[in-house]
């Protein structure tokens, strides 16, 4: 897998990708026009992920994959569309191909400490590595749910992302004040203690919270207060055993859903 060497500043570093389509309930035939959105103020997008970045993006409902293979950059966003030929609940899936990136140290800090990675901080403090510059390797996994007509089983269905939300129950038969028990799975093992962010839009509503952290088997509930798109965004970091390229390796996972 090619890599890409690129500095950043952290105001344009910290950058979750997530799916927002122009619908989340459809028709069986219909096609489904979705966005890859680039940024931290959701819903809107900051910055478009280069096409070529995107890798086994797909359309899944139970065994059955649609392959997506064209994408569009117009704006700051990331557009394509896949057709559902068939009723039930669908998850829209993609990855992207790893990057590389260097901070000095002080913003390398700092954006661990946006992040909820404060255990980086600490592990650097404890051996000797605050004033070092932070060298990463990076990539991101999206997925959202679509229904199709009437919701199925299909919402069972853990995509395999290196990195996922695993909804405990059906998020498309959530109402406003309902909880979504979720866990968070890395290489299908639970991802512990890692923070959990939640944001919303609803009408002219919208906002961003932390929701807590994942338990012993990466489980968290999360209160849903409204009706709208919602999206969950995490960040998993560790350090590395071959160094030669980067000295840390982080795996971002969102999902978005809608509640009516």
């Amino acid at each position: 897998m090619r890599l890409l060497l690129f500095v950043f500043g952290l105001p344009v570093l910290a950058h979750t990708l997530y799916f927002l389509p122009a619908k989340f309930q459809v028709r069986r035939g219909e096609k489904v026009v979705f966005s890859l959105h680039n940024g931290d103020a959701f819903p809107e997008s900051e910055s478009a992920v280069a096409p070529e970045r995107l890798v086994d993006a797909r359309l899944v409902h139970g065994e059955r994959v649609r392959w997506i293979a064209d994408f569009q950059t117009l704006g700051k966003a990331t557009h394509g569309v896949v057709e559902v030929t068939e009723p039930g609940s669908h998850w829209l899936a993609v990855q992207t191909r790893a990057n590389l990136l260097e901070l000095k140290a002080d913003k390398f800090e700092s954006y661990l400490r946006e992040e909820g990675l404060e255990r980086v901080i600490e592990w650097r403090r404890a051996n000797g590595e605050s004033g070092v510059p932070g060298k990463e390797r990076y990539s991101k996994y999206a997925k959202s749910l679509i229904v199709s007509e009437a919701p199925d089983e299909g919402w069972r269905k853990v995509t395999g992302l290196e990195i996922e939300f695993v909804p405990e129950t059906d998020p498309s038969g959530l109402r406003p004040g309902d909880n979504l028990p979720v866990r968070l799975v890395r290489k299908g093992k639970a991802a512990a203690g890692v923070r959990v962010e939640k944001a919303w839009v609803s009408g002219n509503d919208r906002g961003v919270e932390i929701v807590g952290r994942t338990d012993g088997e990466g489980r968290i509930t999360v209160r849903l207060e409204r009706a709208g798109t919602w999206r969950l965004h995490a960040v998993e970091m560790e350090r590395l055993r071959d160094r030669s390229a980067a000295d840390w390796e982080s795996y971002w996972a969102t999902l978005t859903f809608e509640v009516r």
